[in-house]
């Protein structure tokens, strides 16, 4: 009887060993619980030699078109103009950026940040890994664990659930799933919680190598009207109520449609359509202030992911103010005209105007900076 309990505690603590050891190496090494790895390093193709840097998603290399321009206005005066390269690309989240940021050999002097508006573009987690990825998450925010982890990174390997890992190549890989409404609102939530882990660490990265990063809002386009509304946000009993609304906005009589619209927005609360009808009735009513929340609301309700919306500017400037980040709000700049100009050329992209305005803030604040 002792052989027999004395064997099964041996195997029991070998089993114990097994399965950690198994967990250990099938798991990754990491700080944050990224649900993404890397297979290879990221190209690098920018002016090693330019002090300035701008780095981002589409909107950033729309930025970087007017790098002349920008370099033109803080070189005033000086007998050699200043250089401003770029490492922004089309369809790049902020995880690539990172990336290519802490593959830099030396930090540029100033960084000009400029994304968020194609978050989607690329899956960087598999949909049935959420669970283990808000479970490694919450390891990671335990302040005993995480110092643990920072202390003894390898520890990592058994703290942190094993996942099945995204593996990106140098390539940006388009993202080609077909996702029901449910799940998108389901990623949505973790792709907010990774930008907001991503954005605090590059601001980190970028103070603890001594390089000046200036964070720029991205612009949305308020006109543009949602591309679909998530499945069971809008109550069939409430189609009457929405036919009334339509029919009355079709005769121009937003004051009427006005009230019944609100009424909707309170019902329906997280329905895209709803929020853009009734933000642009609070328009055509003066009511600017009120347009552009509900507006900006049904842009981050859309249950089409193709371009950026307002939370991802919100995760932006709140983690700009808490590390005490340069910050400019390019949205703020195109609200202000909004309602006199047509400020953007496309769904997408801003009138030229304003990228030579965002410029010209830019400069000002470089120059400054520089002591030029």
């Amino acid at each position: 009887m002792k052989k027999i309990l004395t064997s099964s505690v041996i195997l029991a603590i070998a089993l114990f060993l097994s399965y950690f050891a198994l967990r250990f190496k099938n798991n990754h090494e990491q700080i944050k619980p990224y649900p993404y790895i890397y297979k290879e390093a990221l190209t690098l193709d920018y002016d090693t030699d330019a002090p300035i840097l701008i780095i981002g998603d589409r909107q950033a290399t729309r930025l970087a078109s007017f790098s002349k321009f920008m370099a033109n206005k803080i070189s005033e005066g000086l007998s050699k103009p200043i250089k401003i390269t770029s490492l922004a690309a089309k369809g790049e989240g902020l995880h690539r950026t990172l990336q290519k940021i802490k593959q830099l050999p030396k930090l540029p002097l100033v960084i000009i940040y400029l994304g968020g508006n194609e978050e989607y573009f690329e899956s960087v987690f598999k949909t049935k890994t959420i669970r283990k990825i808000n479970h490694n998450f919450n390891k990671y925010n335990n302040s005993l664990t995480k110092t643990l982890i920072m202390i003894f990174p390898d520890l990592s390997r058994l703290i942190y659930k094993p996942l099945d890992y995204q593996y990106l190549s140098d390539k940006i890989e388009k993202d080609t799933n077909t996702y029901t409404d449910t799940t998108i609102q389901k990623r949505n939530m973790i792709q907010f919680q990774l930008y907001e882990e991503q954005i605090n660490e590059l601001f980190d990265y970028a103070k603890d190598y001594g390089s000046y990063l200036i964070a720029v809002t991205q612009p949305l386009n308020l006109e543009t009207p949602p591309k679909k509304s998530c499945a069971e946000s809008f109550p069939d009993s409430l189609n009457n109520k929405y036919e009334e609304v339509v029919n009355l906005i079709k005769s121009q009589d937003y004051k009427a449609a006005y009230g019944i619209s609100k009424e909707l927005t309170l019902m329906a609360q997280s329905n895209a359509k709803i929020l853009y009808i009734h933000g642009k009735i609070a328009k055509n009513l003066g009511k600017l202030k009120e347009a552009a929340k509900y507006l900006k609301l049904s842009s981050a309700y859309d249950c089409n992911l193709w371009r950026g919306n307002v939370v991802y500017n919100s995760i932006l400037k709140n983690v700009a103010r808490e590390k005490e980040i340069a910050l400019f709000d390019f949205q703020k700049l195109i609200e202000a005209q909004w309602n006199s100009n047509i400020t953007f050329i496309d769904e997408v992209y801003p009138q030229n105007i304003y990228y030579e305005k965002l410029s010209i803030a830019l400069a000002a604040r470089l120059k400054k900076l520089l002591k030029l």
